[in-house]
């Protein structure tokens, strides 16, 4: 059993070991805290404070597809629609307070092809970041919404940042997903990324390095998911077992949670049955495409699923988020590879507070104040609404 102490020479060889046999590449002398086995289950009757999001076209809220969501820090909820690119303020009460943002070619505007890909972050100083690959830029607006002024990234490349959480008490953000840069050589990691803002072009560092499965595997691929700790470090998974490694605000990884799940290997039966799913998805895709062009990347894509390249292991993490005070929520691969299981909550100093059984609650879309937590859900019309809950103070 591996206590909550740090390793000498012998400990960590043993770590190493166990957790490369679980199927996480090795992470050296770190600080290891192996978290209980059994589950204990929380409650999930968190209070409803509001709900925003119609299906009448002539309201505010319908939104076509909501892109992000965040927090302020006094609990004001920022919704982007991904389509207008437009983004709503809603107060405590769910009313609307203010609306900026929109498609176009002027400043504090965003670009068309690009708007599916939007993001935002909440700055400390209340002030909103939002990513705009299109522009290859970070758009800055104030605490009203008025347009501040563009961040460029230097050179020439593209980049994709999947998911962004603003710095504690900085001037940046930190990227919560794995990094795409196009035109530019390849990570032989895959890095969690803050980005500076302060200045007239982009600065970035490395908070976090990582760990990039072998090949080019699609297919059960272990994800890279990371969320923003207190004092600006990072929580973060990237394998195929459970184990969550936290890196301080100055870079590399100091301790590392585990459970002792394991991933289940992947067999010539869940691939047969994975590759059918997805065949199944893109012909359905396919039927409702309305020009050649469309009907021409199924049969690209139809060629990709064919030829992909499988992970020889389930991992047991789908999915991670952070807490302002710190909390980590991880969401578990269900019984069935490709869905989902419970929601553990632990803490970064190694504490498991127990977990949620699968359909009690989803992980939020975000955190905010005084335990402030938003969902992205659809109702029963399939119209996306997003739900405002309160969680009781021995959750956040």
């Amino acid at each position: 059993m591996i206590g909550n102490t740090h390793l000498g020479i012998t400990g960590s060889a043993l770590v190493a070991c166990a957790i490369f046999l679980a199927g996480v590449p090795p992470v050296g002398a770190q600080e290891v805290i192996e978290l209980p086995a059994e589950d204990r289950w929380l409650g999930a009757d968190f209070e409803e404070l509001y709900r925003v999001g119609s299906m009448q076209g002539d309201r505010w809220d319908t939104f076509g597809r909501v892109g992000a969501v965040a927090f302020d820090a006094t609990g004001n909820l920022y919704v982007l629609d991904a389509p207008s690119a437009g983004i709503s303020v809603v107060d405590l009460e769910g009313n609307l307070v203010r609306r900026f943002g929109r498609v176009g070619e002027g400043p504090g505007e965003f670009v068309g092809d690009a708007a599916p890909m939007l993001d935002l972050a909440i700055l400390h100083d209340q002030r909103i970041a939002v990513f705009d690959a299109g522009r290859r830029a970070f758009v800055l607006f104030g605490p009203e919404g008025d347009f501040e002024r563009n961040v460029p990234f230097g050179g020439a490349h593209w980049v994709i940042i999947p998911g962004l959480q603003a710095d504690p008490g900085a001037e940046s953000v930190i990227s919560t997903g794995a990094v795409r840069h196009f035109d530019a050589p390849e990570f032989s990691h895959r890095p969690v990324m803050r980005y500076v803002l302060s200045g007239d072009e982009v600065l970035h560092d490395t908070v976090a390095m990582g760990w990039n499965p072998p090949g080019d595997p699609e297919a059960f691929a272990p994800v890279l998911r990371a969320g923003v700790l207190p004092g600006g470090g990072v929580a973060f998974t990237d394998s195929s077992g459970y184990a969550i490694k936290i890196a301080a605000s100055e870079g590399g990884v100091d301790r590392v949670l585990t459970r002792p799940f394991r991933p289940v290997p992947v067999t010539e039966g869940l691939k047969a049955a994975y590759l059918e799913r997805e065949l199944e998805a893109l012909q359905a895709s396919g039927e409702r495409a309305s020009d050649p062009m469309q009907q021409a990347m199924a049969d690209f894509r139809r060629g990709q699923l064919e030829a992909m390249e499988y992970y020889p292991e389930v991992p047991v993490v789908r999915s991670l988020r952070t807490s302002p005070q710190g909390t980590i929520w991880v969401r578990r691969t269900g019984d069935e590879p490709d869905t989902n299981g419970p929601i553990d909550l632990i803490t970064a100093d190694g504490r498991y507070l127990g977990s949620f059984a699968l359909g009690a609650t989803n992980l939020p879309s975000a955190f905010g104040p005084d335990g402030l937590v938003a969902f992205v859900e659809r109702n029963d019309l399939d119209v996306q609404t997003v739900v405002v809950r309160r969680l009781p103070p021995e959750l956040r």
